[in-house]
């Protein structure tokens, strides 16, 4: 009993290194360091689904009540309109850390008060990731006998199986999958599908909506240069989004692709022509904040990045050099005057072929309706937006 006690405890700990990994994102970043009230005041935020807003105050209260385990203090407090979903600072609920504890009577309580299985946190993880990253299999149970679905993806592309470490949990996992007819695939690739939708629909309107996560005022192309997703990434550049956005911290995309080791994208954007030097609110650079594998493709694609600029520069006055000597040589009055000429015989060439058209037979006259009707059908296809 000691020793399966002594397991569960190095799972538990195994789990919450994994987590601190997860949640070590823009690390040194300020938005970790203060509360995400104090950034971006007058936006309009973009919040997850069933994410509340709550002052940090009550939220603290009742998520310590939960941790001690107080059930009679949590009633007080749901009693006094608290807020049972209610995060901290991580986007981490009571259950989820009722879950990391292995406290099933608390989760048990908090499931039965309406809590959210489903509920992500800033990482993705919902309860059920937890519970099968810690290996708590009798929670995992509950939370799937309870409506947890295992197909959600977190921010790293992995659903609960994912996570499992011990056979049984992973069978547990895998079988849920089937009864419930997730793809994995497809869930794995939804979010990257959503991206490309609306990166299409920006690109297709001429308009990009300014959306921004919003505790760390994270953009489009800044989560597409993170994850690895090169096709958003090129179509959101050609949909005009502006490449050096800063999120609350001062991190560019390109922060953000150094960072997570995204080679590719790195790439993209440098190529692009996007700032390579601009530092966050805390001096740092790309190549401060890049993982230790990249700083030497960095170092390439600035060198890179200057030969392009170079070149545009040259090209760009070799293009202003031409049209000012063509300007001032007269050659575009020359060319109107040319064209002109040669559009006059033509326009009378036409006025004689209508006078000779009007003046046919009427069998004639059908012949061309039923030809210029067929020429009409052919443009309509032609033109249609595909």
């Amino acid at each position: 009993m000691a020793e399966l006690e002594h397991l569960g405890g190095k799972r538990a700990e195994s789990a919450r290194m994994r987590r601190a990994e997860q949640l070590r994102r823009w690390r040194g970043s300020l938005t970790e360091q203060e509360p995400a009230e104090r950034r971006g005041a007058g936006r309009q935020p973009l919040t997850r689904r069933g994410s509340p807003r709550v002052r940090f105050e009550d939220g603290a209260v009742f998520l310590a009540a939960c941790s001690s385990g107080d059930t009679d203090e949590v009633r007080k407090l749901l009693a006094r309109g608290a807020d049972i979903n209610t995060v901290n600072v991580d986007g981490l609920t009571a259950l989820h850390q009722a879950c990391i504890d292995e406290n099933l009577d608390m989760v048990k309580f908090l499931v039965e008060n309406r809590a959210n299985v489903n509920q992500q946190d800033n990482e993705g993880w919902t309860p059920l990731h937890a519970a099968a990253s810690c290996g708590y299999l009798n929670i995992a149970e509950y939370f799937i006998n309870h409506g947890a679905s295992v197909g959600i993806v977190n921010s790293e592309g992995e659903v609960p199986s994912d996570l499992a470490e011990e056979p049984a949990m992973k069978d547990l996992l895998l079988e849920q999958v089937k009864k419930q007819g997730v793809d994995l695939e497809q869930s794995r690739k939804e979010e990257e599908q959503q991206m490309l939708q609306d990166a299409r629909q920006w690109l297709n309107s001429g308009k990009i909506e300014d959306v921004r996560q919003a505790r760390s005022g994270a953009t489009a192309l800044h989560v597409a240069a993170a994850k690895g997703y090169s096709e958003v990434l090129r179509l959101l550049i050609q949909a005009g989004y502006e490449l050096n956005v800063q999120d609350y911290d001062g991190w560019t995309p390109l922060h953000a692709a150094a960072h997570w080791g995204v080679k590719e994208a790195c790439s993209i954007l440098a190529e692009a022509l996007c700032d390579m030097d601009i530092r966050n609110k805390l001096g740092q650079t790309p190549f401060d904040v890049a993982d230790e594998g990249l700083v030497e493709h960095l170092e390439m694609l600035q060198k890179k990045q200057n030969v392009l600029r170079s070149e545009k520069e040259t090209r760009n006055k070799l293009i202003e050099s031409d049209l000012n000597s063509k300007i001032q040589s007269g050659f575009f009055k020359n060319k109107e005057k040319m064209l002109y000429e040669e559009e006059t015989p033509k326009s009378q060439e036409m006025e004689e072929e209508n006078k000779e058209s009007s003046s046919s037979s009427s069998e004639e006259e059908e012949g061309e309706d039923e030809a210029s009707e067929s020429e009409t059908e052919k443009e309509a296809v032609l033109f249609w937006p595909f």
